[in-house]
C-alpha cells in the first residue's frame, strides 16, 4: 500500500497547530499548559498520545477533540481553524493527488499537498515556466525533451497529469494568491516549436489576467536573473509558519526553519526587484507573442 504523504502532511500542520495553541494557553494557576497537563485532562497516565497529536502522527478522537479545546481555552477562531484542518485533513484519504502515489518522490506529493493549503503562494523560476503556468503541450515537450529517453510514454504522460492537475490551486472556491517571477528567456525558449510555444503563451496571458495571479518577468537587461526554482508556501494561520522548497532531480528539499524562510525571502524579493511590474510583464508577453507569430 503506498504511503499516504498528502495526509501525513497534512496531519503534521495540525499537529504543528495544536502545539501552538497549547504553548500559548495557561492553567488557572497562570502557569503554561504542559503535555502531562493535556494528558491529564484526556485521562492518560502518559503524555504519549498528547505528543503523537502534535508530531503530526494521528488525529484526536471526537471526544478527545472537546477536552483539548477546554484545556487549552480556545477561542472561536483557534477552534474552528483547526476543525477545519482536520476535516481537511481527514479528506486528504481521498484527494486528487493520492493516484499519483507510488509513480513519483513521495517529497514531490508532499509539496502537491501544502501547496494545495496555501493561501499564497511564490514561484521564482529560472528559464524555464513554472508547472503551474505549463500547459499540457509545453509540459509533455519539455519532460520528453529532458527526461524521454529514460520514462515510458506512459510515465510522461501521467507527469502531465500531475501538473495538469495543480491547477486546482486557481480553480477552488478560496483559490490562493500566486505570484510567478521567471527570466525573459522561459518566454524566447521555443519550447517544443513556434507554434506550441504560442499557445503557451496565450495561456500566460489568460492566466495573468487572473486577480489571484502576478506574473514577473526578469528582462534580459536585468543586471542579474533567477538561479533557482524556489517556492514560498505561506498559510492563514498566524502561527502556521511558512515553507520553502527547491526543485532537484529526485524531488523537493524543504527548509522550515525561520532562518531559511528568510533567507528565500530576501532572494525572493531580490528577484522581485530586478523583474518588471505585473502589468509590464504581460505587456512583454503579448510584445514577444506578437513577434513571435510575425517572424
Amino acid at each position: 500500500m503506498a504511503l499516504n504523504t498528502a495526509a501525513m502532511a497534512a496531519r503534521k500542520r495540525f499537529g504543528n497547530a495544536l502545539q501552538e495553541a497549547r504553548k500559548t494557553a495557561r492553567l488557572t494557576t497562570g502557569e503554561a499548559v504542559q503535555q502531562r497537563d493535556v494528558a491529564k485532562a484526556l485521562g492518560y497516565k502518559s503524555y504519549n498520545r498528547v505528543s503523537q497529536m502534535e508530531r503530526g502522527l494521528t488525529w484526536p478522537k471526537d471526544n478527545e477533540w472537546k477536552i483539548l479545546v477546554k484545556i487549552l481555552d480556545m477561542d472561536l477562531t483557534t477552534r474552528v481553524r483547526l476543525e477545519t484542518m482536520i476535516a481537511e485533513g481527514k479528506a486528504t484519504a481521498g484527494a486528487w493527488w493520492t493516484e499519483f502515489e507510488g509513480e513519483f518522490p513521495e517529497s514531490l506529493l508532499q509539496f502537491v499537498a501544502f501547496e494545495d493549503a496555501a493561501q499564497r503562494i511564490t514561484t521564482c523560476a529560472a528559464n524555464v515556466l513554472p508547472s503551474l503556468l505549463q500547459t499540457e503541450r509545453y509540459a509533455r515537450s519539455l519532460t520528453t525533451g529532458v527526461a524521454g529517453s529514460v520514462l515510458t510514454a506512459d510515465a510522461v504522460e501521467r507527469s502531465v497529469a500531475l501538473r495538469r492537475n495543480r491547477r486546482h490551486v486557481f480553480t477552488k472556491s478560496n483559490p490562493a494568491v500566486v505570484e510567478f517571477i521567471f527570466s525573459e528567456a522561459a518566454l524566447r525558449q521555443e519550447a517544443g516549436g513556434k507554434e506550441l510555444m504560442l499557445e503557451q503563451l496565450d495561456a500566460l496571458i489568460e492566466d495573468g489576467s487572473s486577480r489571484t495571479v502576478s506574473l514577473r518577468v526578469v528582462p534580459f537587461a536585468a543586471v542579474a536573473t533567477s538561479m533557482y526554482m524556489v517556492h514560498l508556501l505561506e498559510f492563514g494561520g498566524a502561527d502556521e509558519h511558512p515553507l520553502t522548497a527547491f526543485d532537484s532531480m529526485t524531488g523537493m528539499t524543504f527548509q522550515k526553519r525561520p532562518k531559511e524562510v528568510r533567507e528565500s525571502r530576501y532572494y525572493i524579493e531580490a528577484m522581485r526587484r530586478l523583474a518588471c511590474s505585473h502589468l509590464e510583464s504581460m505587456a512583454m508577453i503579448k510584445k514577444i507573442q506578437k513577434e513571435m507569430s510575425s517572424a
